[in-house]
């Protein structure tokens, strides 16, 4: 169904071509190799990259935009097999990919942009966590280490943009997206695999089918977002109705048998945000309420292992820059309305962030860290990095995740600290 519904905007492309469309491409070349530091030492990734952007003015007020994403991971071929974190399954995984991110049309009016076609859909104000931003769901392979804009997963969507009032910069945005899609998780076994509470002693567990949404009428997500600009305050009022990316475990125990089904839930998100400077100081927030999101509870059956509550979520940043320098602090809070002992999740929880930056030699060392805390499970993760930029064209990176604590969002992963290095060069 997504190859049908891309070959029109081929055709039309194709079409144009013949008659004098003027077309550029851009894109990079990019090698990302990490290894783990911590408990088993071996090769993350050593993943050869290709990203093309091709684009076209097709003429009359129509554009292409695409980008797509190649890659073989060596790792995957140097590292010898083993039968817990490297099955051949998960290596068969990690080796290939090829990722359509964005392929569309945009027509540019007067008072409105209109995009047709597989693009990314970005909402909201922070930095590293998604509240707002929940429209694309994300490729969780490498767990949220990858930049967002990699790990979002393009969707088929009709996109207007309507400018009524250009005195505020006021625009109401539209959404139609018939292609819902879950967030994809890395693989079962996997170092990058979400941990799985154990099968209580004496019970087998049963891996029922999943339910998931895919491209159905019944199954289109809708949104609309408006914004504008008051007095200096850009603000924001958001609306999503769409399926939660990640699933719910359903069990159901029979004798001797745990049941398990993972079921994908509906929910509606209503929220907003605002920004705002004052001087060396920029303040952002967003706040957002989801509505009937699906929570894992304890239970002995699928209709008492998932109850729907109202979860409220909010972050306020504080990011000061100066002298070269930007401090960059977030607080984000999730507190689960109407909240009981049988839930699965605490009543609040929350992350804290801390990300320090500054540039040398003309900008072209840039040295940063990044720390991110789980102030209710207790774990963290550290990102330090430093950057050097040969040329226009031509960057290195180098840097480590360094993760703490034992269990929880972040804890889980405290076997994984890694080093790693990046070269791009860009055209």
């Amino acid at each position: 169904m997504r190859l049908l519904l891309a070959l029109p905007i081929i055709w039309y492309c194709s079409i144009a071509s013949a008659y004098g469309a003027a077309w550029t491409i851009h894109g990079g070349i990019k090698n990302e190799s990490a290894y783990f530091i911590s408990a088993i030492h071996r090769w993350d990734k050593i993943q050869n990259r290709l990203e093309v952007k091709p684009e076209a003015m097709l003429g009359n007020g129509w554009q292409f935009r695409s980008r797509a994403l190649l890659w073989y991971d060596a790792a995957m071929d140097i590292q010898a097999s083993n039968s817990t974190d490297l099955t051949a399954g998960i290596k068969q995984h990690y080796r290939t990919a090829t990722q359509l991110k964005e392929a569309y049309l945009l027509y540019e009016g007067d008072a409105f942009d209109l995009r047709l076609g597989q693009q990314q859909i970005i909402w909201g104000k922070t930095d590293g966590l998604r509240m707002l931003d929940v429209v694309n769901p994300l490729d969780m392979r490498e767990f949220i280490l990858d930049d967002f804009l990699d790990s979002r997963i393009g969707l088929v969507a009709a996109r207007l943009n309507w400018y009524p009032d250009t005195d505020t910069e006021q625009e109401l945005e539209l959404l139609v997206i018939p292609d819902a899609q879950p967030a994809q998780a890395a693989p079962a076994g996997s170092r990058w695999a979400f941990t799985t509470p154990a099968a209580p002693t004496g019970l087998s567990v049963q891996q029922l089918a999943s339910e998931q949404p895919n491209w159905s009428t019944k199954n289109t997500e809708v949104g609309a977002a408006w914004r504008a600009n008051i007095n200096g305050w850009d603000i924001s009022a958001n609306y999503f109705y769409g399926w939660k990316d990640t699933p719910n475990a359903l069990r159901n125990m029979l004798p001797g048998v745990l049941q398990v089904k993972l079921k994908h839930f509906r929910m509606h998100t209503i929220g907003g945000s605002f920004s705002n400077a004052f001087g060396a100081f920029v303040v952002r927030g967003e706040m957002a309420a989801n509505l009937r999101e699906a929570i894992n509870a304890q239970g002995s059956t699928f209709a008492n292992t998932v109850q729907r509550k109202t979860t409220l979520n909010a972050a306020l940043a504080v990011e000061w820059s100066r002298y070269n320098w930007t401090i960059n602090s977030q607080f984000f809070i999730r507190h689960i309305d109407g909240w009981n002992n049988i839930l699965l999740e605490p009543k609040d929880s929350g992350f804290w962030t801390l990300r320090i930056a500054t540039d040398f030699m003309h900008e072209t060392l840039k040295p940063e860290v990044l720390f991110l805390a789980d102030w209710s499970a207790g774990g963290w993760l550290a990102r330090p990095k430093t950057s050097y930029a040969w040329n226009d064209n031509i960057t290195t990176t180098f840097g480590a995740d360094i993760f703490g604590g034992t269990h929880g969002f972040l804890g889980q992963f405290t076997n994984n600290d890694r080093i790693y290095l990046e070269s791009e060069y860009t055209f």
